[in-house]
């Protein structure tokens, strides 16, 4: 089945909370990084702020000193979804009503996701999974099941059927089916069917606040899959309980999915997934609902730049994931982090690298980016306004298959935001560093950020109140309208990139649910929430139109 090469969205989430079990790091201090398979695999930068900044003072992220957030801690999920303006899409030009619409593949808004219980940290495998469903749908109830396949192949409910009235939320609180490390496991994905379209997102675990220890992941509908993904994710590293693994999982939503994975690292063999060698391809077989993990063997050794190819008839979703993760690698505390990539034929060439809110106001400290090419040479272009520093030169050039990590910060005034433009198409992916970079607030959250080819006019958004700081980061080109909540966005809070011809804002929302609209401009939106050695980030939304329809 070849998906329609129309622009709508198709949204990444990613959700991250602290679980350090100490604080031993300099906020000031320089950090080295080797991150496996590339050409400048070292990369200097200094973390923290313009002091040690030890001090549990938050902010609502854009560095002019206002605090914000109500922190009840109810703990709802958020979701998003965007406006799909082709013809073929429903004539309100904005949201799918019939699971007809949906099937054509261009929207995050669905009728059938599948969930995974992801890998996450070894001292916490058993903590509550969940799913949550939101029904977009103004006027009509969305009847929503859930279902599990046993050993045969046999589908069953384990939840609903539930009634999700229109504009409403349901949690569906679910058995444990996590997979620890590299292996096989059928039946290993939820199946979550709708009769009308609706948003789905996975909590792992739910309680994120208490917790320290939580994910999110917008998931996409089965209908946007793509069958060329390439993995971008962090490095293994280790605490208390032992080595923390990165991975990637892998999901087949039609029988007779033949994957082939060619890891650019060793990997770890069980259960059905084959060892692996720096190079060499091997193959796994799946069924609809299984689920195959593969984790790196070595520490130090990321996952990036590994592939993995199906067939347009058999196309998979790709998880990238971590059990808990340090950013950087000798930083507290770590954190699970979990996001579901953007299929390559999807990625674009043109980036404005908008950074995730400033912690402390007027203290900006750095955060970690990593750009990763799917083919060579690719050659990329860095500019930034004044006073950003930790940029690569100016200009680089990446083989196919390798990842630059480096960390960025500005002054208050344009805290380390960028332009990226490269003549192939890429990944972008943006990271918060951990809670101790910054006197304990936050800690390690990603993201993959989405082109400027991919921008849409409208995005709805809903902010959970489990976290203290919730903040919209922004990104339009220069001067064009947006408001939130029918209410315009202050030119004021707006700064230029460079002579990009793009702005960003980090704009301080309230929880609860929030529609942001460009008119007939398209923009870009991120959101991000911190707490105590807490954090979210997820991309509010992003098109899916195949612009890279035969990537290398």
């Amino acid at each position: 089945m070849q998906r329609s090469r129309l622009k709508a969205c198709v949204v990444v989430g990613a959700c991250a909370l602290g679980c350090g079990t100490g604080r031993s790091a300099d906020a000031g201090s320089a950090v080295t990084l080797t991150f496996g398979e590339q050409d400048s695999a070292e990369q200097t930068s200094e973390l923290g702020t313009e002091d040690t900044a030890e001090t549990q003072t938050t902010g609502d992220g854009d560095g002019d000193g206002e605090d914000h957030g109500d922190g009840d801690g109810d703990g709802d999920p958020k979701f998003d979804l965007t406006a799909m303006p082709d013809a073929e899409l429903p004539p309100s030009g904005t949201i799918p009503t019939t699971c007809g619409q949906a099937q054509q593949g261009t929207s995050t808004v669905g009728c059938r996701f599948y969930a995974v219980d992801l890998d996450t940290h070894d001292g916490a495998e058993a903590v509550q999974f969940a799913v949550a469903v939101s029904n977009v749908q103004i006027d009509a109830p969305a009847t929503v099941t859930v279902e599990r396949k046993n050993m045969a192949g046999v589908w069953s409910t384990v939840a609903g059927p539930t009634v999700v009235p229109a504009l409403d939320l349901h949690s569906f609180e679910l058995p444990d089916l996590h997979q620890d490390n590299s292996g096989k496991r059928v039946g290993g994905a939820y199946r979550i069917s709708a009769n009308v379209p609706i948003v789905a997102y996975q909590f792992n675990p739910v309680d994120g606040a208490s917790s320290f220890l939580s994910d999110a992941s917008m998931l996409y509908p089965a209908a946007t899959w793509d069958h060329i993904h390439h993995v971008v994710g962090w490095q293994p590293n280790e605490d208390s309980f032992g080595i923390q693994g990165a991975y990637a999982t892998i999901v087949a939503a039609h029988d007779g999915t033949v994957v082939q994975v060619t890891p650019n690292v060793v990997t770890q063999g069980a259960g059905g997934v084959p060892a692996g060698q720096a190079g060499v391809p091997f193959m796994v077989n799946l069924d609809e609902g299984d689920i195959a993990e593969v984790m790196t063997q070595l520490m130090g050794s990321t996952l990036s730049g590994t592939r993995i190819i199906s067939d347009e008839d058999h196309p998979v979703a790709v998880f990238s994931g971590h059990e808990c993760a340090f950013v950087p690698a000798n930083l507290q505390a770590c954190d699970h982090l979990e996001e579901q990539l953007a299929g390559v034929r999807s990625w674009g060439t043109h980036f404005i690298a908008s950074r995730m809110p400033v912690r402390v106001p007027n203290l900006p400290e750095a955060a970690a980016w990593q750009v990763y090419a799917s083919e060579g040479p690719t050659t990329i272009t860095f500019s930034a306004s004044p006073g950003v520093v930790g940029l690569p030169a100016p200009q680089i050039v990446l083989q196919a298959g390798q990842m630059l990590p480096f960390y960025v910060r500005g002054p208050s005034s344009n805290p380390g935001d960028f332009e990226i433009q490269a003549d192939k198409p890429i990944a972008v992916l943006q990271y918060m560093t951990g809670g101790d970079a910054i006197g304990g607030i936050g800690d390690p959250a990603m993201v993959q950020i989405a082109p400027i080819e991919q921008q849409l006019q409208r995005y709805v958004v809903l902010v959970p109140d489990t976290w203290i700081n919730d903040v919209a980061v922004l990104t339009r080109s220069a001067g064009a309208a947006i408001s939130l909540d029918n209410a315009p966005i202050s030119n004021s809070l707006f700064v230029s990139v460079a002579d990009s011809g793009y702005e960003v804002a980090r704009v301080p929302v309230s929880d609860g649910v929030h529609v942001l609209d460009g008119g007939d401009q398209p923009f870009s939106v991120v959101i991000v929430g911190y707490d105590q050695y807490d954090s979210y980030a997820y991309l509010g939304g992003t098109g899916t139109e195949i612009i890279n329809p035969a990537p290398g």
